[in-house]
């Protein structure tokens, strides 16, 4: 997680606290089936200062009685494999019919926006990422969205430019190009640089497998249908070597 890394400068001994509550927010929006968009903005970002708050004190408490510093306080709703503990359920209780149908990356960026709205009232030490996960194994309901082909690799990629992170727990079959997951990562990079966000790429080949097979990994891990990957070839890109410039952000002050 971002806000672990203990970084230069800080304490010898730090607390920091990462809260996630994908159930609770989605919870308190199936209590506003007739809110319009930003109804629904504010609920999710009144439910973040709820959620951060509550970790803000028991920090603070826990600083105190262990006589450590209180470092930073992380909101991310990170999915598990249990049921209701799903990022996808939240944008479908938002109103699609499935996760990764059209309107699927607004509904994630609205989301990611309010989490961090509601997360900075509700802390002075916010950090880390502070907004959205979606891992694929890792989500059941984004499990059934791939399952019935709602949601796809490309989708995915759309998605990640609004999310917290990137492409992340997505298993692919066995036998894809190095040039291809190269290619990936390239993109990913790409929309992180100029999007000047986070970004990852946490795909998984899982030989002997094709699409359309599935892997159980267990645990948080979950479980992951193997995703089609475009089977056209991207090596003579990669392999061209060098450097992709760096993009002009001068044009933007």
């Amino acid at each position: 997680m971002a806000g672990a890394f203990h970084g230069i400068g800080e304490s010898e001994n730090i607390i920091n606290v990462g809260v996630s509550g994908p159930g609770v927010v989605k919870t308190a929006l199936e209590e506003m089936k007739d809110a319009t968009a930003d109804e629904l903005a504010e609920k999710i970002k009144v439910t973040a200062f709820k959620i951060t708050r509550a970790g803000q004190i028991v920090g603070k408490e826990v600083s105190k009685r262990l006589g450590v510093p209180f470092g930073i306080l992380d909101l991310s709703l990170a999915p598990t494999p249990a049921v209701g503990d799903s990022v996808a359920e939240i944008l479908e209780v938002m109103g699609l019919e499935r996760c990764g149908t059209h309107g699927s990356t607004a509904a994630l960026a609205m989301l990611t926006d309010a989490v961090k709205k509601g997360g900075i009232m509700a802390s002075s030490s916010v950090g880390g990422l502070s907004g959205a996960f979606i891992p694929v194994s890792e989500d059941n309901r984004m499990i059934a969205s791939v399952e019935d082909g709602c949601l796809t690799f490309d989708k995915l990629e759309a998605m990640t430019s609004v999310c917290s992170v990137g492409l992340d727990m997505i298993a692919i079959p066995g036998d894809t190009p190095d040039d291809t997951i190269s290619a990936m990562i390239a993109d990913e990079a790409a929309i992180g640089v100029i999007n000047n966000k986070t970004t990852a790429v946490r795909v998984v080949p899982v030989y002997g497998m094709k699409a359309g097979d599935k892997v159980d990994w267990g645990g948080l891990f979950g479980a992951a249908p193997i995703m089609e990957v475009n089977a056209f070839s991207s090596s003579d890109f990669i392999q061209r070597g060098g450097l992709i410039p760096a993009p002009v952000h001068s044009f933007r002050n």
